[in-house]
């Protein structure tokens, strides 16, 4: 049975990662905190910090996966801005010691990549459509994919926004924050000027299973199908839950004043990754319904 090392385990993505690959592959699993959230307790969890490379290094040398898939980063957007140092040294320096373990057997890598490396400018990205980063998280990405594209390894550079889903001790996301807002009653205000995709969480797994099976390396743009506004997915949200839709506002990203910028459209173009594995990920109702059974368990 192939090994599959995870890291960042504890997160939203890598708990969805251990419940779709626990079944076919050995699972190494590995985040910062000492407890392993996943439930998953007969899976080797290995609590370290990616910043210690000797740390890093020494697990993957110790176990040998034939794949690595990376989902730790620091993802406050605004966070990145003003911790520049924390920011390069969880996206980028880890990453980079990642690359130089002492490998007994050249591993796939597959990274966690993200939407804000292009500027926003035109929308309906391709993989071949070039980066612009605008701000420090969206440089520190772009950087982690040069080093991962230029390594001398097979790869896989998965880009992908607007997650959503659940798990243990996870972020709240857009959606969830969304319905507990809305669920208390409370108004919120949500930018009408911001356009993506977005992607209920399993779909990047399910989508990242499929190209490893397939052997189709290289860069991929994985989302949902759906280019909608924040504003309109909140008011879609708030339909399939049930909510008061009237609770939610129209705002802008300038009346929001973030420390860092956002691109406006970052829409995916999904051809490439549909045409490799006959598979496409939900629409947006698909998605939420998913999700909505996901939350009653």
């Amino acid at each position: 049975m192939r090994k599959v090392l995870i890291l960042g385990s504890n997160g939203l993505l890598g708990q969805y990662f251990i419940k779709r690959f626990s079944k076919d592959y050995e699972l190494i699993c590995s985040s910062v905190e000492k407890e392993n959230f996943s439930g998953y307790n007969d899976i080797a969890y290995h609590a370290l910090d990616l910043a210690s490379r000797r740390d890093i290094q020494s697990l993957i040398s110790n176990t040998a996966p034939d794949v690595i898939i990376n989902t730790a980063a620091y993802t406050n957007v605004d966070g990145c801005e003003n911790e520049r140092e924390k920011c390069w040294e969880v996206n980028v320096h880890a990453v980079a010691g990642i690359l130089e373990s002492n490998f007994r057997k050249n591993p796939v890598f597959v990274q966690i990549s993200t939407d804000y490396v292009f500027d926003g400018e035109k929308g309906m990205y391709r993989e071949t459509d070039k980066p612009n980063p605008r701000g420090n998280y969206a440089r520190s990405k772009l950087a982690a994919e040069n080093l991962i594209s230029g390594a001398d390894l097979e790869y896989m550079i998965i880009r992908t926004q607007v997650l959503f889903g659940t798990g243990k001790k996870v972020r709240p996301n857009f959606v969830t924050w969304v319905i507990e807002q809305l669920r208390r009653g409370d108004k919120i205000h949500v930018v009408d000027d911001q356009i993506g995709n977005p992607t209920y969480a399993p779909d990047v797994c399910e989508s990242v299973y499929r190209l490893l099976e397939k052997q189709a390396y290289g860069l991929y743009h994985v989302s949902g199908r759906e280019r909608i506004s924040r504003y309109d997915f909140a008011l879609r949200i708030a339909e399939e839950f049930g909510l008061n839709r009237e609770l939610i506002e129209r705002t802008s990203t300038e009346m929001l004043k973030q420390d860092s910028p956002r691109p406006m459209d970052s829409s995916f173009i999904l051809d490439k990754l549909v045409n490799n594995i006959g598979w496409e990920p939900h629409d947006i109702k698909g998605a939420l319904e998913l999700f909505k059974k996901e939350l009653a368990i």
